[in-house]
């Protein structure tokens, strides 16, 4: 096997130089991906047998300047250290970067000193013009899960490393980054992918929960995949209408894969649901079934209202004290009023629960 392993390795450096010199390469020999990727690898002038070229990290470069990257690096740490607890050893690292290949959050072994891993670090940017075919690079350009082995990467020195990513989208589906996995060895790709793929499920249902603005609901046909990766999520604004959608959404209701969502309101989307079903979608309680139409249902849990700014989720996560409720009592009775003494509905603006913003209108 192994012998089989090093002839393979040996006919794609073969083919790799030949097409590096301005040769046909047959389909056959990589994937789809991973050619087209050779392709602009070749059409940017990177020779396989240079030395990658890694542009110098400025001070502070691992001090993430960017919101959008800090809060994905923030959704991602959590699936992060679960991928590294199983996977994670001396000869690898895992990473994520984001939609323009800047890492923005990393993991590596305390005691590795790897020289092909060593420059991958929070604040450089991994771009085919500067190493050639890496994974990410791929899942960047496919938007697809991508796998990178020995000599499919477009340099040599690449020869020894094993490379698998996957892609992490954002609110609309457009493509925010992907998550990495990288080392000199030899793993099994297709357990690796079923791991990276619900953390990336995981790590786009943060991204959601981080929006704000927004009442969340959970919905999935078995109600045993609520509160797991697997959930779909849909955001809804306080009109009714439907702002965004996770990838596991968009696929129970038939809705498009990628893109901005069509106009449509939460009404609308649970046409086929009874009237009394649908009051319950924004209320608390336990996960209940809605039907979507006469063959179909879901099961549905409302997670959360709108959270207003920080502020809020301070006064949601702080004990209801006198000076709280001295800072707080005339912007609870300003809700109230501004949903004409509908508490239910001030309550899930706030981020709080309906005996919290009693009290705190008693104060």
């Amino acid at each position: 096997m192994a012998a089989m392993v090093l002839e393979q390795q040996q006919v794609l450096a073969a083919a790799r130089q030949r097409f590096a010199e301005g040769g046909a390469l047959m389909d056959s020999v990589v994937s789809p991906p991973v050619l087209r990727s050779w392709e602009r690898s070749r059409q940017a002038g990177v020779q396989p047998r240079q030395a990658p070229y890694y542009a110098p990290l400025a001070a502070g470069a691992t001090r993430l300047d960017d919101p959008a990257d800090r809060r994905l690096a923030r959704c991602v740490r959590e699936d992060m250290d679960h991928l590294w607890a199983a996977f994670g050893g001396r000869q690898w690292t895992l990473f994520c970067v984001n939609a323009d290949g800047l890492v923005v959050a990393q993991r590596e072994h305390g005691l590795a000193d790897v020289p092909v891993l060593r420059p991958i670090q929070i604040g450089r940017r991994l771009r085919e013009i500067d190493i050639g075919t890496t994974a990410p690079a791929c899942s960047l350009a496919e938007d697809a899960p991508a796998l990178v082995r020995g000599n499919e990467h477009y340099l040599d020195r690449f020869a020894t490393v094993f490379c698998l990513s996957v892609p992490l989208h954002g609110l609309d589906g457009e493509l925010r980054g992907a998550l990495d996995i990288t080392g000199t060895g030899e793993r099994d790709a297709e357990l690796l992918h079923g791991y990276f793929r619900q953390a990336a499920l995981s790590a786009e249902n943060r991204l959601m929960q981080d929006h704000r603005p927004c009442h969340l609901l959970a919905v999935q046909h078995d109600a045993r995949w609520l509160h797991s990766p697997l959930q779909g999520l849909l955001a809804i604004e306080e009109d009714g209408h439907v702002r965004a959608a996770n990838r596991v959404a968009r696929r129970l209701f038939g809705l498009p894969r990628r893109g901005p969502l069509p106009v449509l309101t939460l009404d609308g989307l649970f046409a086929g649901a009874s009237v009394h079903q649908r009051r319950r979608l924004l209320q608390t309680g336990p996960a209940h079934r809605v039907r979507l139409d006469e063959d179909t249902a879901v099961h549905v849990q409302y997670l959360r209202g709108p959270l207003a700014p920080h502020a809020s989720r301070k006064l949601a996560a702080q004990p209801v004290n006198a000076s709280l409720r001295a800072q707080n009592t005339q912007h609870v009775r300003d809700a109230v009023a501004a949903h004409q003494g509908n508490v239910s509905a001030a309550a899930r603006q706030l981020g709080i629960s309906r005996t919290t913003l009693y009290k705190l209108i008693r104060a």
